[in-house]
């Protein structure tokens, strides 16, 4: 078993030092799932991941030349479909949802797991789908033939209007938030990744589970090992755990990553966070 849970913090390790071009999103959450369950086969998950990229192959080979709403059309019925993948509208903190093997068991999910899915028929079909950074709720948006078209996964791959996606930012960050060009930029692979980890990492601080925290933090920095913020989070976490030296390892990384690329906020609170843990100390 601690075998397996090696392995998988290998790939993930790996995946770190990768570029995000390189990164395959789906095997990845597959890996972060198994770190919570090693002795989980991810054989048939993988099988089914490639049963899905046949289904849609072949769906859109007989429409070929389709506009872009035709082909999000397509993949929306591959995969809310025939295959059934919807939001988890009425358990929607379940801890399952941010875990693609549970997903792909259980046929729901988060929206960002479910946008997992669809990027991962994308990549394997060259189409041109990405992740939003949207706040809140995670869609895709889909490019072919000039045209764009913003897709939601946790509603079964519904095309979304710019009224659709400013009611939605509203429903987050109140009635007089506005629609800003960052909030559909696009994002690569790891973040999303991290976006996925994240729900897990914040369901666990609201229910005071620093272990599970630190766990999924440790995760998250695997991914990401110049993210001085994550660094600054584990230090938090280790105080909290009473790991003090720990704390002060993560502390003065963050400081040097976040002095390094210029991120002087960050650094500076990293600063801070160490002189009063040598406070403490002494």
């Amino acid at each position: 078993m601690a075998g397996r849970n090696t392995d998988w913090e290998r790939e993930l390790r790996a995946a770190g030092e990768a570029p995000d071009a390189e990164l395959d999103i789906a095997s990845l959450a597959l890996a972060l799932a198994a770190c919570d369950r090693p002795q989980l086969s991810l054989a048939p998950y993988r099988a089914h991941l490639d049963e899905i990229v046949a289904v849609a192959r072949e769906a859109l080979d007989e429409n070929a030349a389709m506009p872009c709403a035709v082909v999000a059309g397509v993949l929306a019925g591959v995969l809310s479909g025939r295959f059934h993948y919807l939001g988890d509208a009425e358990t929607y903190d379940d801890p399952r949802n941010a875990d693609l093997a549970h997903v792909i068991d259980r046929r729901k999910g988060l929206p960002v797991t479910l946008g997992i899915l669809y990027l991962h028929v994308a990549s394997k079909l060259g189409l041109d789908l990405a992740g939003l950074n949207f706040p809140g709720h995670f869609v895709l948006r889909l490019r072919a033939g000039g045209e764009a078209v913003v897709i939601d996964p946790f509603n079964g791959g519904q095309a979304l209007s710019s009224a659709d996606l400013l009611a939605l930012l509203r429903g987050v960050e109140g009635p007089e938030a506005k629609l800003t060009p960052e909030a559909c930029e696009a994002v690569g692979a790891r973040d999303i990744l991290l976006r996925l980890e994240n729900n897990i990492l914040s369901r666990a601080i609201r229910a005071g589970d620093y272990g599970r925290a630190r766990e999924v933090v440790t995760r998250m920095i695997w991914l990401a090992p110049q993210r001085a913020g994550l660094r600054f989070e584990l230090g938090r976490l280790e105080v909290h755990a009473g790991h003090m030296g720990a704390a002060a390892d993560a502390f003065e990384t963050c400081k040097d990553l976040a002095a390094d690329i210029g991120e002087m906020r960050i650094a500076g609170m990293a600063e801070e966070a160490l002189r009063r843990l040598r406070t403490r100390l002494n």
